[in-house]
């Protein structure tokens, strides 16, 4: 919901600006409240979205807003690996330490980013290639079982140590301990008419894409952590959110996330009431295209900006 939510940030402020014509440091917060109610369609709770016009136009002029700019940032897919890929790696591997001088410098760099990126890999993703799980599910008069192998056979004889234990219940005279794993379910259930199984297959995908520990949440917005804050300016930033808006020396909104702070320049003198940290924070994405940043304490840290002690 808040990546939903801050994606309106560009169509609420293009509503403001269009209808008020003010010092956007008068923002007044109430305003959003009645947007809101006045523009968003929430006939479908889990996805609200700008209302659309008659024209099919959306309710802000075409401002672009929402899921697009709010959205985060595409990330590279990571290329697909197989048993096999991992397989001829270990080879290649192997085959550089028992033979070092075979590698010139070149073949040991590509050698040695492949092993990076399956380690990166692994360490993403305890599930580097695709496998089949077969499942099987055992329905009887006491409820279910159920059931899993990483092949068929494996599969197969779990089940059938089940049909073993109540083989007298079919009345087969039969050793099932001497009988093959598919012939002991088959009989079992054959003659079992008020218990069933059955079995499926479901293949188990490693992860799409790998997400770097550095990465941060952007579009209009970006979330940055509150530790590149001082203790002392985040009580700050918690006592102008409590003043009215035309008497904060900057634009803030405090939420369930954290605050949020515009990015655009400041007056010198409103700029001088700023603690160099939170400048510093501003700048940083003012440089970098965001049009708001949102300070919480959850989010990831930038590695450009300081970083202090709570």
């Amino acid at each position: 919901m808040r990546i939903i939510v801050v994606g309106w940030i560009d169509a609420v402020d293009a509503a403001w600006y269009r209808n008020q014509e003010t010092c956007p440091f008068c923002f007044d917060w109430s305003f959003v409240k009645q947007w809101v109610i006045d523009t968003i369609d929430w006939s479908d709770p889990d996805n609200p979205a700008i209302r659309i016009n008659a024209s099919g136009t959306d309710m802000t002029d075409n401002v672009t807003m929402a899921a697009q700019a709010g959205s985060k940032s595409p990330e590279p897919a990571r290329p697909q690996i197989t048993r096999h890929d991992h397989v001829a790696l270990l080879a290649r591997v192997r085959a550089a330490l028992e033979r070092p001088d075979s590698l010139d410098a070149a073949a040991r760099a590509t050698l040695t980013g492949a092993i990076g990126a399956s380690e990166s890999g692994l360490r993403v993703c305890a599930l580097p290639w695709p496998i089949d799980m077969h499942l099987g599910i055992i329905e009887h008069r006491h409820g279910v079982n159920f059931y899993a192998g990483l092949n068929r056979d494996v599969l197969v004889a779990e089940m059938a140590e089940y049909a073993r234990e109540w083989w007298k219940e079919i009345g087969d005279r039969r050793d099932p301990n001497t009988l093959p794993d598919d012939e002991v379910l088959a009989a079992y259930f054959n003659d079992h008419p008020s218990e069933s199984y059955s079995t499926e297959i479901l293949r188990l995908e490693p992860l799409p894409a790998v997400r770097s520990v550095s990465s941060i949440e952007s579009g209009a917005y970006c979330v940055l952590s509150t530790a590149h804050l001082t203790v002392q300016t985040a009580g700050l930033l918690d006592k102008w959110a409590c003043w009215p808006p035309s008497d904060r020396p900057i634009d803030i909104a405090a939420s369930v996330y954290g605050w949020f702070v515009p990015t655009r320049p400041l007056p010198d003198d409103r700029r001088a009431q700023i603690p160099d940290d939170l400048q510093e924070i501003i700048a940083f994405g003012r440089d970098r295209g965001f049009q708001f940043l949102l300070l919480d304490c959850d989010a990831d840290r930038a590695a450009d900006l300081p970083v202090h002690d709570w």
